[in-house]
């Protein structure tokens, strides 16, 4: 069984600045305290027996160490293992966590030989990564099986590792970004408040006797039946000629519902598909039965209608409007300067990642991509083909992000930006007060997935990028809003 020996977190970087990992922007695992299942517990070595560490660099951020072990440091820390493992055992005469390392070795025998071995890896790679000056990610391409270990033999092995980039950071008068002014146009205002208005669609009842066509919905109660058994109903249901009901083939619904009229009962053939309420009807054929209420016509809303429902008078809806757009405005070019910042800092001091990383960024998002369009009942064939065709845009996309996340956290470390435990417990209050839970229950739950550190990476952007706004109203002044006259 192989294992990748745990590392310490890079120096410089606290727990919440570590290397993405899992969803979104998160490829790698951060660093761990311990090895793999190892029953020894944590403790720090104290040898004075040295290794000896030659360097060799593979790629960007990507080297390989050559690492010779003494004998004696592989006793060492075989003696260390077999004490840690020990410490809590009795042998009548001696007291716990005095007994002989010679003693221990007798009784505890091979089972702490296997964990010794481990040890023996983790403390050594550690401590080669150290002596080689590097800042350590991950170790990759390692399994310690390979290798014999003899306690009255040197030991001699190879292991690569991917390292954090060196990011260098520019005197910040090298920067300018120019701020942009907001303006907002009176026809933008409009053009809101007629989205608004036709995403607010108001249902006048149609004239006596008219059916369903294009311009016209219905309102309508249905139940589905199978094999002349009633199952799920719903009522008040709207849907157009060319809306068919989920599960309904668009050509009949078309033929039958077209010209339907007040007081029309119609039967139509239907496939229960993937979701339908009643499980055990999933994947048969049925029908669905439906009458028809109304006859509709859709129309967007009216300003006064859109004015009641937000409680204003219609100059106060222009009013409020235009300053919620003016708001939008000023945020986004305040986020527009951040994202300049950090383009313009890669462009002045360029760095390189470690090409698994961004590989492994990139199969991670296009199979994100592809997953997201299957649940959405598109072909996965068809969709990893168009996925793969874009790989090169994949690519780009992850080595900017990534990049983007190592730069910000460089720019913290800088800075002395840091995540307060108040911010966290803000963060976490926000959370649970929109998921409707205890904020307990949320730190219960993200400390057992895992995700407290997201949610401090999240926070140490979010700082960074309002220090790097900060800079550009240092040198230029704060967002200036202007608001076209009517």
């Amino acid at each position: 069984m192989g294992m990748s020996p745990s590392l310490p977190s890079c120096p410089g970087y606290r727990l919440d600045a570590q290397p993405p990992r899992g969803e979104n922007l998160h490829p790698f695992p951060e660093p761990k305290t311990g090895c793999g299942n190892s029953r020894i517990p944590p403790i720090v070595a104290h040898t004075t027996q040295p290794i000896e560490v030659q360097a060799e660099e593979l790629g960007p951020c990507h080297h390989k160490l050559t690492v010779k072990v003494p004998a004696a440091r592989i006793a060492e820390e075989y003696d260390h293992s077999y004490q840690a493992a020990g410490k809590n055992l009795s042998i009548p005469g001696f007291r716990k966590g005095k007994i002989p390392v010679e003693m221990l070795r007798t009784v505890l025998g091979d089972q702490v030989a296997d964990d010794a071995k481990q040890h023996l890896f983790e403390h050594v790679v550690r401590d080669a990564v150290t002596q080689a000056e590097l800042v350590p990610l991950r170790v990759v391409n390692f399994d310690m099986d390979k290798y014999e270990v003899d306690e009255e033999q040197d030991l001699e092995f190879e292991v690569e590792v991917e390292t954090a980039p060196n990011v260098e950071l520019p005197d910040w008068d090298e920067l300018d970004v120019i701020p942009e002014p907001v303006v907002i146009e009176s026809e933008q205002v409009e053009a809101a408040l007629q989205d608004i208005k036709n995403r607010s669609p108001r249902f006048d009842e149609a004239e006596e006797g008219q059916g369903l066509d294009s311009e016209h919905a219905v309102e309508m109660d249905l139940v589905y039946v199978k094999d002349g058994e009633d199952g799920p109903d719903a009522q008040d249901i709207r849907l157009g000629l060319d809306a068919p009901l989920y599960g309904v083939e668009e050509d009949e619904w078309t033929e039958k519902m077209n010209g339907a009229k007040v007081g029309d009962e119609i039967e139509l053939s239907c496939t229960f598909e993937e979701g339908f309420s009643k499980e055990d009807w999933v994947g048969e054929n049925g029908s669905v039965k439906l009458t028809v209420k109304k006859v509709i016509k859709p129309r967007a809303a009216t300003d006064e209608e859109i004015a009641e429902e937000a409680q204003l008078d219609v100059e106060e809806l222009g009013t409020k409007l235009k300053e919620r757009m003016e708001a939008e405005a000023e945020r986004n070019e305040r986020n527009r300067q951040a994202d300049e910042m950090l383009q313009q800092i890669l462009d002045k001091r360029p760095f390189q990642l470690a090409s698994n990383m961004v590989e492994e960024e990139t199969k991670h998002n296009m199979e994100q991509q592809v997953q997201q369009a299957v649940q959405q009942g598109a072909d996965e064939d068809e969709v990893r083909q168009q996925v793969e065709e874009r790989r090169e845009e994949f690519a780009a996309a992850a080595d900017q992000r990534l990049k983007s996340y190592f730069l910000v956290r460089r720019i913290a470390q800088e800075e002395g930006i840091k995540v307060t435990k108040n911010e966290m417990q803000q963060a976490l209050r926000a959370i649970s007060r929109h998921h409707g839970v205890d904020v307990k229950t949320v730190e219960k739950v993200y400390t057992e997935q895992g995700r407290l550190d997201d949610v401090a990476s999240d926070i140490l952007t979010g700082k960074v990028r309002a220090f790097l706004m900060k800079k550009v109203e240092e040198k230029h002044g704060a967002v200036e809003g202007e608001t076209a006259e009517a």
